[in-house]
């Protein structure tokens, strides 16, 4: 049976890639067989169900695929549920398996619909030496298919010190803690103000972090990051807004997540 945490994670990673689930989607499903005669009468089954048959076919080894299909909307747990009722009647009618679903968009002639204004997540990571000593980053390789680079072209770069207190020049505990506190509230700070950004990553070296931000809103950013840096009660920091339409500094932070 398909693990349930196997479908959770088909659900977020569409969600991840702008996919609205919550809207009616074609959603097919697989039944297989040695003969087709018992996969006949699981279509026929299923019909009474409301699901549309597709067709009866072999594959190179032999062996027959019952597609069936039907429009409707899921979520991992009604469809996780549906899957054990298919698993059943597979049971119930001795076929080979159910052999699992896909999904595509309920008008056939058109591929799923996805907001390309949202980006997953494919953050990497990379420690490396830098003039001697320790140097971290990460951050977030999707934007390598983000179409709207010249739209949100206002890069946010914040910068903030800490003591350098061993050979690595990398930071406590209690500094870590406080710069990824900081982080999150100006994640924040941008987002409940409705300042449209985007996280892109984030350097540790030598006594500074460097957090990187991308937005569409010049004006806008500059206004709540110059409130925040003045009357916020996390970390001191300070910040620069930088016109990239190039996006060359995410090229540049690329570089260093590939460097040996």
């Amino acid at each position: 049976m398909i693990p349930k945490e196997e479908i959770i994670e088909f659900f977020e990673q569409m969600k991840s890639n702008g996919t609205d689930t919550n809207t009616k989607m074609l959603y097919g499903y697989f039944f297989t067989n040695n003969e087709p005669k018992k996969l006949e009468k699981v279509s026929q089954e299923l019909k009474k169900q409301g699901f549309e048959y597709v067709d009866i076919y072999p594959d190179e080894t032999n062996q027959y695929w019952l597609h069936m299909e039907r429009i409707e909307i899921h979520n991992s747990e009604s469809l996780y549920s549906l899957n054990k009722k298919l698993y059943a009647i597979a049971d119930k009618f001795s076929i080979k398996s159910y052999d699992g679903f896909d999904v595509g968009n309920a008008d056939k002639t058109k591929g799923i619909e996805r907001d390309t204004y949202v980006v997953p997540e494919k953050f990497k990571t990379n420690d490396f030496e830098k003039d001697g000593v320790q140097f971290l980053i990460i951050a977030n390789l999707a934007f390598d298919q983000f179409p709207h680079k010249l739209e949100y072209s206002i890069f946010i770069e914040i910068t903030s010190e800490y003591d350098i207190v061993n050979t690595s020049k990398m930071p406590n505990e209690t500094d870590y803690a406080e710069l990824d506190e900081l982080e999150l509230f100006i994640e924040n700070n941008l987002n409940h103000n409705g300042i449209k950004s985007y996280y892109i990553g984030r350097t540790t070296c030598s006594g500074e972090r460097k957090i990187y931000f991308v937005t569409n809103d010049k004006d806008g950013a500059n206004g709540l990051m110059n409130f925040v840096k003045e009357n916020g009660n996390k970390r001191k920091f300070e910040y620069k807004l930088t016109e990239d339409p190039k996006w060359s500094l995410y090229e540049e932070i690329k570089v260093k997540l590939n460097k040996k």
